[in-house]
């Protein structure tokens, strides 16, 4: 599942759809996972670009199923539901995977009734820029070991989201060619702010040196913000890191006051990681599920 080159992941997503003719009811007794329908590679019987003559038995199955029991076929947690004045038909969709379908009319109650379904294909990605937020946080959190394929500068702009919810504070994003050490401050009040610098790394082997540890505490100083953490992708700080960033914390300086310098590894991404899930996941409505949602638009043609 893995490239070779750094932000080609193949991550699962279901950012395409499969629109499709439902004209007769399946009456599904047993909330029963069609495996022929979860699997990846699974194309459609028919295959037509016109929608009025496109239909699979696998997938009107799916429907049905789905629409009786509300669950979600990859992780089998109960899926939440579209407000119904908001699209002419019943549309669900799972917090967790982010899989989501629906049956209804189309062009706004103007068709057949409930003539049409919808549902979201599992697919792949290569490219983790092409993902929102929340895609990249559910799958990092599953595949953390995926983490250091990541580019350093999608990185950059990911950790500080990842860091917002963590800490349920103010994260600004400061990174850029001309961020003098700093790709992020966390703002918790205007007297208290923390400066944030991010090593991503292309393998979890090893320990983070003592060199960073130093130019972050320098960075402390010569900016006049007491508090600082360095965010790495090793799997640990080097014994000489530790201890520096220990003096570093002990000292007191006269108009800056106490210092203190946090060193998060790989395991405490992790732990970011699974703590901004928590908070994001439950949160999500089926709108934002849905790629390209619009609310002008009849997800049913």
């Amino acid at each position: 599942m893995k490239s070779n080159h750094k932000n080609t992941l193949r991550i699962p997503t279901f950012k395409d759809e499969f629109l499709f003719n439902v004209y007769d009811k399946i009456n599904v007794q047993i909330d029963e996972i069609d495996y022929n329908w979860i699997d990846p590679t699974w194309n459609p019987e028919v295959r037509s670009s016109t929608v009025g003559t496109r239909y699979d038995a696998i997938a009107h199955k799916e429907l049905a199923r789905m629409i009786t029991f509300k669950t979600c076929p990859y992780c089998r947690t109960k899926m939440i539901e579209l407000e119904s004045h908001k699209q002419p038909g019943i549309v669900l969709a799972c917090q967790h995977c982010l899989y989501w379908g629906g049956r209804g009319t189309r062009d706004w109650g103007g068709g057949t009734d409930n003539a049409r379904g919808i549902l979201g294909r599992c697919s792949v990605v290569e490219n983790v820029d092409e993902l929102t937020i929340f895609q990249t946080i559910e799958h990092f959190k599953n595949d953390s070991l995926d983490l250091v394929n990541m580019t350093p500068s999608r990185a950059e702009k990911l950790i500080p989201i990842i860091l917002k919810r963590y800490l349920d504070c103010e994260v600004k994003v400061v990174g850029g060619v001309k961020d003098n050490g700093i790709d992020a401050l966390i703002i918790r009040t205007d007297k208290s702010k923390m400066i944030v610098q991010i090593k991503w790394r292309s393998s979890v082997k090893g320990s983070e040196s003592v060199s960073v540890v130093r130019e972050v505490g320098g960075t402390l100083l010569a900016r006049g913000i007491p508090a600082g953490m360095i965010i790495s992708t090793r799997s640990k700080f080097s014994g000489p890191a530790k201890k520096e960033a220990e003096l570093i914390s002990n000292n007191i300086i006269n108009g800056i006051g106490k210092l203190e310098l946090e060193l998060k590894d790989f395991n405490d991404i992790i732990d970011m990681l699974e703590v901004s899930h928590r908070k994001l996941s439950p949160n999500l409505t089926v709108e934002e599920i849905i790629p390209y949602y619009d609310k002008n638009t009849c997800l049913f043609g």
